[in-house]
């Protein structure tokens, strides 16, 4: 009896120190902006509510700028792999676990990938979210697996629109700017043009005031010899 004591709390001590070794849990990693891309579309990822991460056995973490390149990531590689999913709460950026997190979705919710779907960290964010927009539904973590996974195209082009514009006004710019250069440069050179003439008048004005000086014919009669 004592020997079955012995050996069960054996069991329990080693139960322990692996559970203390093992009990830092993974965490997620900081958004960097100027080098983070996504993992799945290569974009650059902002610091907001719509970051997401999966940290991977390994230790590796993955980040996506849009819950859905998350579950596209999912869908091409599987679950094995993973250790934890991350999500923010859209109020606050919080980081919490996916599987915590209660979601609210639209099609016409703006993220950077067009999904529409927001992260809260309960129920009730959520619902107070949707209550107050007017639209949405609420989706627990288990209804993502089985969400249809598709980006609004309206949006999306609505966002290349936008993009493409203010790289026309980068270019209208550019031209204005390149064009005063050409001005300035022109002005320049007219009035560089101006002054070289201006000289050269001058110039010309002194040499015909010097021949004038130095050649001019005497006006005086030659004195008559007496003698003749």
């Amino acid at each position: 009896m004592r020997k079955t004591h012995m050996i069960w709390a054996s069991i329990a001590l080693v139960s322990a120190l692996m559970t203390g070794c093992g009990g830092q849990s993974a965490q997620p990693v900081a958004i960097n902006e100027s080098v983070d891309k996504c993992d799945v579309c290569n974009m650059q990822i902002a610091d907001d509510h719509n970051a997401t991460e999966i940290i991977l056995k390994d230790g590796k973490a993955l980040k996506f700028d849009d819950i859905g390149d998350l579950f596209a990531w999912i869908k091409k590689n599987g679950t094995e792999k993973i250790e934890v999913k991350f999500v923010r709460d859209y109020h606050t950026k919080e980081w919490m676990n996916l599987n915590d997190a209660t979601f609210a979705y639209d099609k016409d919710f703006k993220t950077p990938m067009a999904y529409g779907v927001y992260s809260f960290k309960d129920k009730q964010s959520a619902e107070a979210f949707v209550k107050e927009q007017g639209k949405g539904q609420i989706l627990t973590a288990e209804q993502l697996n089985s969400h249809n996974w598709e980006m609004n195209m309206d949006q999306m082009e609505h966002h290349g629109d936008m993009k493409h514009k203010e790289g026309d006004k980068a270019g209208d710019h550019s031209q204005q700017h390149d064009a005063s250069k050409a001005g300035d440069h022109s002005t320049q050179q007219h009035d560089a043009g101006k002054a070289e003439g201006h000289s050269t008048q001058q110039h010309d004005a002194g040499k015909s005031a010097g021949e004038h000086n130095g050649s001019a014919p005497s006006t005086e009669t030659p004195a008559s010899g007496a003698g003749h």
